[in-house]
């Protein structure tokens, strides 16, 4: 099984991970920016203002004519002493570099005399250097064990999480759950998702109880007016307007218990169904057949246009149910135009220029008793979900449409491997 790449970016862990390793981002930032400002700080106060006063010291010797002596590295100039490199200097303290060494100046200009004190600092200037050497590398070291942490913890967190999500899509059992008897969040969401699931089995099983009782229970007076209608047939040879009606009834009675048969299907699951190669071509003719009785004497007219025989491997039953009730509904509509059914290798489109669907019912269109405000006691509400139903059933994809020219168009996807074939 693939992982889709966009899932995988949006996954709970990583999210856990991401928001690890950003903490620990912000933290290491944070830590690495006080450590370079306490550096600073204390090259201010041990050099700077160490140096700064020791120059006033000095000075006040040299003017009152007292002997001083100069600490190590420490050299001290006046006036005409001070070499060339100073003597442009401002009055202040200086970072200078000469060459490979380091020096703290301080310029003083005081009773017309201009004096310098320069401070080798390269020693500290060197350890400042493995100071911030070894933050950075805290920092970088830092990162890589959040990121190992972050990743390591947000799998250790999210594993529950991720078994029970696993059994969920293998459609475990209920009692199989992991995480059951676990007293926590993911214990709660574990027993929260069996309960739901042991509703919804309960429901779908009565449902297909109830399913397969009616149309057991219909197929017993129906098998009855089916017997009922070809009697009725044989009797009435003599007078063909009678032998008519009786021929409609018989259609009629064996319509309906073959829709009959098609809802006790859909009463199974779909893997137990199996079926057989269907000629659609056949089908559809038929289904357009029965769909001229509802067009009377309306201005309708059915265009079929094909591309040889059509076959799919599906249960006749289930097909015929599908595509009749979208035939059915696009001649129930049309007042006057065209009916069109268009069926290629591999999908069938039925258009029809009626008032097409309303707009405040498309998202829900294949939603149970789902119709137009327009119209709302034109139809049940369910050929469109049954349909979409039966689509489920077989594999097949459904598509609701508005041409341009107003009406609807619906649009039947079949499965291109291995079940369907052109001949």
């Amino acid at each position: 099984m693939t992982s889709n790449p966009s899932k995988s970016k949006q996954s709970l862990r990583r999210r856990i991970a991401g928001t690890f390793i950003l903490m620990a981002l912000i933290l290491c930032s944070f830590f690495s920016l006080s450590s370079y400002v306490a550096v600073e700080m204390a090259e201010a106060k041990l050099i700077d203002h160490n140096l700064d006063k020791l120059t006033n010291q000095i000075i006040g010797q040299y003017l009152s004519n007292d002997k001083y002596e100069l600490p190590p590295d420490i050299t001290f100039y006046v006036d005409d002493d001070i070499p060339e490199t100073f003597r442009k200097l401002p009055n202040g303290i200086h970072e200078i570099e000469i060459g490979e060494t380091e020096l703290h100046v301080v310029v003083r200009n005081m009773n017309n005399h201009r004096f310098v004190l320069s401070d080798d600092t390269t020693d500290f200037e060197d350890t400042e250097l493995l100071i911030f050497i070894a933050v950075t590398a805290g920092f970088f070291a830092s990162m890589l064990l959040s990121i190992f942490l972050g990743l390591a913890s947000s799998k250790l967190i999210i594993a529950p999480v991720t078994a029970l999500a696993e059994a969920v899509e293998r459609n475990d059992d209920p009692s199989e759950l992991p995480s059951l008897d676990t007293q926590n969040e993911i214990g709660m969401l574990a027993r929260a998702f069996a309960k739901r699931t042991n509703q919804l089995q309960r429901f779908l099983a009565d449902e297909k109880l109830f399913t397969g009782d009616v149309s057991h229970e219909l197929r017993t007076p129906l098998t009855i007016m089916l017997g009922a209608s070809e009697l009725l047939k044989v009797q009435l040879a003599g007078s063909p307007d009678e032998l008519a009606v009786a021929e409609r009834i018989r259609r009629v009675a064996a319509e309906a218990s073959e829709r009959v048969g098609a809802l006790l299907l859909l009463s199974q699951s779909p893997e137990t169904l199996g079926g057989s190669q269907l000629s659609l071509t056949h089908l559809i003719e038929r289904e357009i057949e029965r769909c001229q009785q509802l067009l009377g004497d309306k201005p309708v007219q059915i265009v079929f246009e094909d591309v040889g025989d059509v076959w799919v491997y599906a249960r006749t039953e289930l097909a015929g149910i599908a595509i009749g009730n979208l035939l059915r509904n696009a001649c129930q509509y049309t007042e006057q135009g065209t009916v069109k059914i268009k069926l290629a290798a591999h999908q069938l489109t039925i258009e029809d220029n009626g008032p097409g669907v309303p707009e405040n019912v498309r998202a829900r269109l294949f939603e149970r008793f789902v119709r137009g405000k327009e119209n709302p006691h034109v139809g049940s509400g369910l050929g469109l979900a049954i349909v979409k139903r039966v689509a489920d059933h077989l594999g097949w994809q459904i598509e609701h449409q508005t041409p341009d020219g107003g009406g609807s168009r619906f649009i039947l996807t079949f499965p291109s491997e291995p079940v369907s074939t052109t001949v």
